[in-house]
């Protein structure tokens, strides 16, 4: 039930010129999600990091997951490889603890520096086109978890790293397709368990993912709908220009925003 104090907090929050302005980032990165596949937590992540603080975006942006990503994830089980996944997910569920006490522990300009340049790194990465070439190995796919497990929990920009060590696989691009959603489903499921341990879903977290959540949603499913069809190539480009964008204008030399 909602008392008093917690209609105040809402109340509060949603006269804040910052909020109205993250409804507008959240959908932008629902929209580049659902026509490219990728980049929504690229956006999202920086300019939220700006505006809140990296240990106010990074447990938003994973609740907003759990709801958005958690159901697609399910329904793909049953199309995916789970012994090729599991490794990675151990090494991944083993990996968050370390990274979300990396977000609770250090400073947040130090974050948002970080943060911005893995971003960035991430970006060169995907721009790159590299691809993990080998057979995946249990130990490879086990190391690769851990490292996206820390750097997930503590920036949320995992992502990259787990999509060039699939793409470079020999399955069959559907298998690739439904491994890389179960695996995202189920780390954002471990992460949202070590966040809420360590205490980091307060209230104004708990409100700004509640707006988010639905804006994501239809970012996700327009995005889907209106480039359907339509140029993989020019889309996936301009997705990668909006993340370069938001990751420069968010840099901590341009300050905090949107306040």
């Amino acid at each position: 039930m909602i008392d008093g104090a917690s209609l105040a907090a809402i109340g509060d929050i949603l006269s804040q010129p910052r909020t109205w302005f993250l409804t507008v980032v959240v959908a932008i990165a629902g929209v580049v999600r659902g026509f490219s596949g990728f980049g929504g937590a690229l956006i999202f992540i920086p300019l939220a990091s700006a505006v809140l603080g990296p240990r106010f975006a990074v447990p938003v942006f994973y609740l907003v997951d759990l709801f958005t990503a958690l159901p697609y994830g399910l329904k793909s089980i049953r199309r995916a490889n789970m012994p090729e996944i599991m490794p990675m997910l151990v090494g991944s569920w083993l990996g968050t603890p370390v990274g979300a006490w990396v977000l609770s522990t250090t400073d947040p300009l130090v974050l948002r520096w970080g943060t911005n340049i893995l971003v960035l790194a991430m970006l060169g990465l995907l721009v790159s086109g590299w691809r993990y070439t080998s057979e995946p190995k249990s130990s490879v796919s086990f190391s690769v978890g851990a490292v996206a497990g820390v750097l997930g929990a503590a920036a949320g920009v995992s992502g990259p790293v787990i999509i060039a060590y699939w793409l470079g696989s020999r399955s069959s691009a559907a298998t690739i397709r439904a491994n890389i959603m179960v695996y995202y489903a189920m780390a954002a499921l471990g992460t949202d368990v070590v966040f809420y341990l360590r205490g980091m879903f307060g209230l104004e977290t708990l409100i700004y993912a509640a707006l988010a959540v639905p804006l994501y949603g239809l970012g996700l499913a327009l995005g889907a709908r209106v480039f359907k069809g339509s140029s993989d190539r020019q889309y996936r480009m301009a997705a990668l220009v909006l993340i370069g964008i938001s990751a420069i204008i968010s840099l901590p030399i341009f300050g905090s925003f949107g306040r």
